[in-house]
């Protein structure tokens, strides 16, 4: 093939934020690209999933304040005069119900630096006046050394120095919840960097966000027409892959119809990462398929969403509230998701999103028996709850790399001549995240913009 014109596109195989944060870094910069998605719907593994006229999310994602790469592009896709798709409120954590008797209560002020984080500390409920101050000692030290952790050092070793009862219920939590892996082997880089971003900087950077609409909507439909409105191409219902992979250009194919590209950025899952590409294009590079074999390492860890629904409503603590792991870790609020149901929608006064993080015995249920055990579970721990309506489980077993120490990681963001590696598992400072992916995606189109513009 003869080296295609700088007009060509750049193809990218992945819809979900990767993809799209790639194809909108494109887009603005005027490179023509077309996006590839092979599901219906845009967003990957922060998509939506209809049920029953309830536009739902494939899981519950918890965006932290600190995730600025995310609000900076969903903000530049977000039409004018639209209001924002989110909500922020200051972090907190607290317990769901009277029936959590040991639980730690702690919610974060809005303020400088870790200034917030000390005042919520050392005010925090379920904690002796000895564990509150070593909560503030072991932070400081954190803080004094740069937020830098001995290689191969777990979570679990970091919080060494705390008190058991400080480390069992408040930070390895947190770190489940960040990381959705135990504390006993996630990398404590990485949760030391989650730490940094959040505590540090801004006060506002600890926030937890909350989408107000369903994840596709959130981000990836936005940034497709974005992307459009740009004389880009988004595609959705058929699966691309690299056929030809080189420095003078790339061919990527559906069936009989190929589309020559100046360059391909892929944004699948680690585990389909391989489908991806052609036999003739891993025949002929032994590099490709060498960097495939590094992902192909990868562990994973899974993540189940119980969504219950009430005829009636009882308040709650805050939108986003602490169960006690049996078996589920938290519980969230959705009432923007019956705010758009469909008329053919239940009639329910509240819908909640139980989460449970990583592996554990949950993972042997049904899903009858999932929504069993956690309408359980906040019954056990509120006396109050309504008759359960309504409800649906959602269990993906690989839904993020499992965040170990010194965990293999791929070339990137460039993975193989002419083309480009984008997605969470890619991005090596953040865990698997929202953030995570869309900072990939960056990434992988300005590597394509900066190769394009070398001499």
């Amino acid at each position: 093939m003869d080296r295609v014109e700088d007009g060509a596109p750049v193809a990218i195989i992945g819809g979900g934020y990767a993809g799209c944060a790639a194809a909108v870094t494109l887009a603005e910069a005027g490179v023509p690209c077309v996006l590839h998605e092979a599901a219906p719907t845009l967003g990957g593994r922060g998509r939506r999933v209809v049920k029953d006229g309830l536009a739902l999310d494939n899981g519950q994602h918890l965006l932290l304040g600190a995730y600025a790469e995310t609000f900076a592009l969903v903000a530049k896709v977000t039409p004018a005069g639209h209001a924002r798709p989110y909500s922020r409120r200051p972090l907190a954590l607290v317990p769901f119900g009277s029936g959590q008797r040991d639980a730690i209560s702690l919610v974060v002020r809005r303020a400088p630096g870790r200034l917030g984080l000390a005042i919520g500390l050392l005010t925090a409920g379920g904690l002796t006046w000895r564990e509150r101050m070593a909560n503030v000692a072991w932070f400081r030290a954190l803080e004094r050394s740069g937020f830098v952790r001995p290689r191969g050092e777990t979570v679990a070793k970091m919080l060494k120095t705390l008190p058991r009862n400080v480390a069992e219920r408040l930070w390895e939590p947190l770190c489940l919840a960040a990381l959705n892996t135990p504390a006993k082997t996630a990398s404590a880089q990485v949760f030391a960097n989650v730490l940094r971003a959040s505590f540090t900087r801004d006060g506002a950077d600890c926030d937890f966000v909350l989408p107000t609409t369903d994840l596709s909507a959130f981000l990836p439909e936005a940034a497709a027409a974005y992307v459009r409105a740009r004389g880009g191409v988004v595609e959705t219902g058929r699966t691309m892959r690299v056929v030809r992979a080189a420095r003078d250009g790339v061919v990527v194919a559906a069936g009989d119809t190929a589309l020559q590209a100046r360059a391909a950025i892929v944004a699948t899952a680690p585990h389909r990462l391989a489908t991806a590409f052609a036999p003739e294009a891993l025949a002929a590079q032994p590099s490709l398929r060498a960097a495939l074999e590094v992902v192909e390492t990868q562990a994973y860890e899974p993540i189940a969403t119980v969504w219950l629904g009430y005829a009636s409503r009882i308040p709650l603590p805050g939108p986003v509230a602490r169960l006690d792991d049996a078996p589920g870790q938290w519980v969230i609020e959705r009432p923007d998701i019956l705010a758009a149901a469909a008329p053919e929608a239940p009639r329910l006064a509240q819908l909640l999103a139980v989460v449970i993080s990583a592996s554990g015995p949950h993972l042997a249920s049904t899903h009858d028996e999932l929504v069993r055990d956690t309408d359980a579970q906040l019954r056990r721990l509120r006396r109050d709850l309504p008759p359960l309506a309504w409800s649906f489980a959602i269990v993906e077993k690989r839904a993020t790399y499992a965040c170990t120490p010194d965990r293999a990681m791929p070339s990137a963001p460039r993975f193989a001549p002419g083309v480009y590696l984008a997605g969470d598992y890619a991005y090596p400072e953040f865990p698997a995240t929202l953030e995570a992916a869309v900072r990939s995606g960056v990434v992988a189109a300005r590597a394509v913009l900066a190769d394009a513009a070398a001499p």
